[in-house]
């Protein structure tokens, strides 16, 4: 997330907007949003109906790999403070972007709770989006249409 807030500037350029979903309490949003700085607003979704309609999983055995112990590692290392977990350890997060037309045109689900895709990949298709919103007609509409879910 605070490579996403590194970008700010030009996701307001392009007229972004980022919400971010979570199912934890009202007490745990308020200490994350402090600890973070994060100025997206943020909802709370307890009983997750929107990781239910977005199709996102809750994990198992992925959720502890030794390329999840690895990245909590790494980040010791360079000095970040980890947070307590909160509610559903094994609940998988997900990545969307949906255009002005209320379409999909990203949808990444982790596949552990390091998985995220890369913030230069999703800031490319965001500047990619507004070419194409500013292109001949049709040509943003049709551009969506079938993305694929990058599942594997």
């Amino acid at each position: 997330m605070a490579q996403l807030r590194q970008h700010e500037t030009e996701l307001s350029r392009l007229n972004v907007g980022v919400l971010l979903i979570s199912f934890g309490t009202a007490v745990w949003a308020r200490r994350w949003l402090e600890e973070t700085g994060s100025t997206f607003p943020l909802l709370l979704d307890p009983p997750r109906h929107v990781y239910r309609l977005y199709g996102l999983e809750v994990g198992g055995r992925q959720s502890l790999t030794l390329r999840v112990v690895l990245q909590y590692v790494r980040l010791l290392l360079a000095g970040r403070r980890l947070r307590p977990i909160q509610g559903d350890p094994h609940q998988l997060g997900a990545d969307f972007i949906i255009d002005a037309d209320g379409i999909l045109r990203l949808a990444h689900y982790s596949r552990d709770p390091t998985d995220r895709p890369r913030v230069a990949d999703v800031m490319g298709l965001l500047r990619q989006l507004q070419e194409e919103r500013r292109g001949p007609a049709g040509g943003a509409a049709d551009a969506g249409r079938g993305v694929p879910r990058d599942r594997a």
